[in-house]
C-alpha cells in the first residue's frame, strides 16, 4: 500500500524537477528516487537518527540553498539522491554528509540540473 507520505514525495519531487527544467522523463527517474528513498516512520530504526542529522547538516549549509536532497541510510552507509544547480553543490552535499558523525561512506546520486 502506498502511504501518504510517498504520494507527497512524488509529487513535491516532481513539481520541484519540473520547476527547475528537467525533462518530464527526468522528473519521473527523480519520483522513483524520492520513493526509494522516503522513510516511513519507525522509532526502532536506528538509522533515523543519522538520516535527520544529515538532513539537518544539508538545510544548514548556505552553498546548497536550492539544492533538493533525499538522504537514506543504513549502518554509516548514506545514499543521496535529487537535484542540484552545479558540480560544486553535488560536491559541496557529498562533503557535508561526510562530516556527519556516524557516516561512514557516501552514495552520491545527485544529478546536476542546470538553470
Amino acid at each position: 500500500m502506498i502511504s501518504r507520505q510517498t504520494v507527497l514525495a512524488i509529487l513535491t519531487t516532481s513539481a520541484l524537477a519540473f520547476s527547475i527544467g528537467a525533462s518530464p522523463a527526468h522528473s519521473a527517474g527523480l519520483a522513483a528516487a524520492a520513493v526509494e528513498t522516503t522513510e516511513l516512520p519507525n522509532d526502532d530504526d536506528p538509522d533515523r537518527g543519522l538520516r535527520q542529522d544529515i538532513k539537518t547538516a544539508l538545510r544548514s549549509d548556505p552553498a546548497l540553498r536550492d539544492a533538493h536532497v533525499a538522504v537514506a541510510a543504513r549502518d554509516g552507509q548514506v545514499r543521496l539522491a535529487g537535484v542540484v544547480a552545479s558540480e560544486e553543490q553535488r560536491h559541496r552535499a557529498q562533503q557535508v554528509a561526510m562530516a556527519v558523525t556516524g557516516v561512514r561512506e557516501v552514495d552520491n546520486g545527485l544529478e546536476i540540473v542546470g538553470r
